[in-house]
């Protein structure tokens, strides 16, 4: 079952261990990824991580891969909606969207999909990576 997470989202989220108020931006985004890869050692499912701003993501280097995979996009939102009108209705409930944007929660509710919050989701990251508690660097 996909994960599709809004990554600006999911960094700036109150929950986050890597808020970028308290550190440069493309490093919480590098941390964010390095997160997900330590996370993807031990979950199948596979990791769509989007972020907003093409321009402003071309300095973080990754090789993308089937189980987590990077995009930038000039806007995620957008991005995160066309992924789940192109995934047949039937599959849809399969995706899990990670997002505590309204619009987006909204959206994939409405679409079938299964949208999960921030808040939810960075518990289930800190689990799989073993942390007891959020890490502030």
């Amino acid at each position: 079952m996909p994960i599709v997470i809004d990554g600006w989202n999911f960094i700036r989220n109150r929950s986050s261990d890597i808020d970028d108020d308290e550190m440069e931006s493309l490093d919480s985004a590098r941390l964010l990824i390095a997160y997900l890869g330590r996370f993807q050692e031990t979950h199948n499912d596979p990791v769509v991580l989007v972020f907003d701003s093409t321009n402003e993501f071309l300095d973080v280097e990754y090789k993308n891969s089937p189980s987590l995979t990077v995009i930038p996009a000039r806007n995620a939102d957008d991005y995160i909606k066309r992924y789940i009108d192109t995934t047949p209705e039937r599959q849809r409930r399969n995706i899990r969207v990670v997002s505590s944007d309204n619009e987006i929660y909204h959206y994939a509710k409405s679409a079938y999909a299964t949208p999960i919050n921030c808040e939810e989701f960075w518990v289930k990251l800190r689990k799989g990576l073993c942390l007891d508690k959020p890490v502030r660097r």
